[in-house]
């Protein structure tokens, strides 16, 4: 019996120690207390937690209420405790980023160094983690060494600041680009290293690498030059052509790069024939036209790609605009054959729902869309679209301007398109003061605005004065005073001139005042007609010092004239944008006619041709061709050009490199007076700058000025030249030309 008391007492206390141990290792939770919370509120903690009041608390679940607090990221300690039966969580909150400070960073811009940072956390207001810190600075080191800075070093560091904040401080120090000691290509046996590096964007150190940086090592040109270097290939039949390897070995000084791409060429492929397939639209005799792919030849993949595009372009001038061509070529790799066919999908035909503008903050709506070429509510044309962008480029006041297609959201054969621009300063109020090669010492002041107050009109009130001249002007241009878009420009002057002041131009004096109006009429999108008429009063005076041919014109007609003028021309022009153009053709012919309507008018005509070529020739450089042809006369009562009429030629705007006006014939006292013939021609190449503001080119100009009367007939052997560098730069206040 003993016995048997003796295994149940010990049972009791078993079952006591369990019922102790069970009680011990858990609690129903009564309520979730947090201590040591301040940027994190209550309710934000408590959503976190997994674990709620009335919910039973295991020892064995603090691993993962402390890890689940830990992953929010908000929090650097947390403890838990028991407090009868609440559970208290002690928190230690990590810090808030109050400054993120970034200095020694040229290359990159600061906004878009916090931009990526941002992406990694790192912003101020953001919880500051420690350990991301570090995989900032390792992914800004590599993103300096793929743009060619190896010797650069990225330090990082915090500083505490109050209420639990702290300054994230990174320093950078860039040091120099990596400069290309040279580029080889191994493997090439068809064509030179010469030639296939020749349309590189990166090079080795030559004339112009100071202004490209091409010389500069980037991962990102050396992709795309590796891309270039497939596509030359590509185009020349090698379709086998293969980059095997590209190494890129540094000096130990890690001031210069050396780059080796190995190749394999690989055999030549012609093309076996082509055909098109696919919903033709009724039209595969237009569109056969556009193939630029004919049997025979070398293939090439840039004319399929062109092919493809033209295509598109075309189709999408009848509404179309996301028709898919899709070449598709068949290899023969026995013969070396490519037999291609080019699959045509027009898909749905697109109308346009809405026509939008965005980044004009100035310019009224009206103004840009006076522009378009492409109705709300029509099909969509792509060859209407590209004209208006041609037009609003043209236009002066805006610098870039980018269509762009928005899908209407349950309209599947709908599109919005939106024309995002950006405005230039329009408006120019500038103190003038300055030396010029002919007007000596200028001083002046000019209140201009091509957009005024954003309705496209054009107001300018100047005043100018020189050792040479003082002028004073109102110009005003509407450039669509009409329904049937006629503009209308007018200027009201006054003018007097003192060539007496001024060394090696004939000496006389004249004042003029008069107002000039001028209508345009528009024919054609790129034919403009200009008919006007203007008035002029003019008087001449003359000294004891003024040459034998003011003097004979002075007795012979007087020195004080009404002129009645009447002017017209025509003028073409398709360049590709008015500032800076790279790409187009312009030219005009004006004339000027005297009318004998009053009793002291002048009889004289004029006749000028102008015309100004720009093509590119490749990346960098633009080939800028210019001509101009100048006669005038006299007619009825008058046997020649009034000379304050002819034509000068020297300086900025016609033969650089002489002196202004200083070419052609001259007076009785051996200065220039000009003639009635004017022959000018330039030839420019626009070389890379640095900023798209500043456009240089290096030029060769020929031209002088004739005038029989004054034995000095038109020869070409009296020719004058001149070779030379032009810098224009288009300042926020005015263009500026050096040359």
């Amino acid at each position: 019996m003993s016995h048997i008391k003796r295994h149940l007492f010990v049972l009791i206390v078993l079952i006591a120690f369990a019922a102790q141990a069970l009680a011990a290792s858990g609690f129903t939770v009564n309520k979730v207390e947090a201590q040591g919370l301040h940027r994190v509120s209550l309710g934000t903690f408590l959503s976190y937690m997994p674990l709620k009041s009335g919910d039973w608390f295991s020892y064995s679940d603090s691993t993962k209420i402390i890890n689940t607090l830990y992953k929010t990221g908000f929090f650097s300690d947390v403890s838990l405790y028991r407090k009868n039966n609440n559970l208290l969580v002690k928190v230690v909150e990590r810090p808030t980023i109050g400054a993120l400070n970034i200095s020694g960073n040229k290359k990159i811009k600061t906004k878009d160094l916090k931009a990526a940072l941002k992406d990694q956390g790192i912003a101020v207001g953001e919880v500051f983690d420690h350990s991301v810190l570090e995989e900032v600075r390792q992914a800004l080191l590599q993103q300096y060494y793929n743009l060619g800075h190896y010797n650069v070093e990225v330090s990082t560091n915090e500083t505490k600041e109050p209420r639990n904040r702290v300054a994230v401080n990174i320093t950078i120090s860039e040091g120099p680009i990596a400069k290309i000691k040279e580029i080889k290509v191994i493997g090439n046996h068809k064509f030179s290293d010469k030639e296939l590096l020749k349309d590189f964007s990166l090079s080795s150190p030559s004339l112009l690498t100071w202004i490209t940086n091409a010389d500069q090592y980037s991962k990102e040109k050396l992709d795309g030059d590796l891309e270039k270097l497939r596509s030359y290939y590509m185009d020349r039949g090698y379709l086998e052509f293969k980059i095997d390897s590209t190494q890129v070995s540094i000096t130990p000084d890690k001031q210069h790069v050396y780059i080796v791409v190995h190749v394999v060429e690989g055999p030549i492929y012609h093309v076996s024939g082509v055909k098109l397939t696919g919903n033709l639209l009724d039209k595969r005799k237009e569109i056969e036209k556009l193939v630029q792919v004919h049997k025979g030849e070398v293939f090439s993949r840039k004319k399929v790609i062109d092919t493809s595009s033209t295509i598109n372009k075309y189709l999408g001038n009848f509404g179309y605009a996301f028709a898919n061509i899709s070449p598709h070529p068949k290899i023969d790799k026995q013969h070396h054959l490519v037999f291609v066919d080019f699959k045509v999908k027009p898909g749905k035909r697109i109308y346009l729902r809405r026509i939008n503008f965005s980044g004009n903050t100035k310019t009224e709506d009206k103004v840009l869309r006076r522009e378009l070429r492409q109705d709300e509510g029509g099909l969509f044309d792509l060859s209407s679209i590209n004209e208006s962008k041609r037009r609003l480029s043209n236009l002066g006041y805006l610098k870039d301007v980018h269509p762009q297609l928005k899908p209407v959201p349950g309209q599947p054969n709908q599109v919005d398109l939106q024309y995002d621009v950006k405005e230039m300063s329009s408006a120019s109020a500038s103190v003038q003061l300055g030396y010029s090669d002919l007007d000596g010492l200028i001083y002046g002041a000019s209140v201009s605005d091509r957009n005024f107050l954003g309705t496209g009109k054009t107001l300018g009130v100047q005043f100018d004065n020189s050792d040479y001249d003082d002028m004073y002007s109102i110009h005003y241009l509407n450039p669509y005073y009409t329904k049937n878009n006629i503009s209308l420009d007018t200027s009201i002057f006054y003018e007097q001139t003192k060539p007496y002041d001024i060394d090696d131009v004939s000496d006389y004096a004249m004042d003029t005042s008069g107002i000039d109006v001028n209508y345009g009429i528009p024919v054609s999108e790129l034919n403009r007609i200009n008919i006007g008429y203007g008035y002029e009063h003019t008087e001449i005076r003359t000294y004891s010092g003024s040459p034998d041919e003011v003097n004979d014109f002075v007795n012979k007609y007087g020195r004080i004239f009404d002129n009645v003028k009447l002017n017209a021309g025509w003028q073409y022009s398709n360049l590709d944008r008015a500032i800076f153009p790279r790409k187009g053709f312009t030219q005009s012919i004006d004339g000027e006619l005297g009318l004998p309507i009053m009793k002291r008018s002048l009889e004289y005509y004029k006749l000028d041709y102008d015309a100004t070529f720009y093509q590119p020739m490749s990346k960098y450089f633009v080939l800028d061709l210019h001509g101009y042809l100048g006669y005038g006369n006299g007619y009825g009562k008058m046997h020649e050009l009034p000379f304050f009429e002819n034509y000068f030629a020297g300086g900025i705007g016609s033969v650089r490199g002489y002196d202004a006006d200083s070419l052609g014939p001259l007076d009785s006292n051996g200065d220039s007076i000009g003639g009635n013939v004017s022959v000018y021609g330039s030839v420019g190449l626009v070389i890379p700058s640095p900023t798209d503001s500043i456009r240089p080119t290096i030029f060769v100009d020929a031209g002088n000025v004739y005038d029989k009367s004054l034995g000095y007939p038109v020869d070409a052997s009296q020719l004058r030249y001149a070779v030379g560098l032009q810098i224009e730069w288009y300042t926020p206040f005015a263009p500026l030309v050096f040359s």
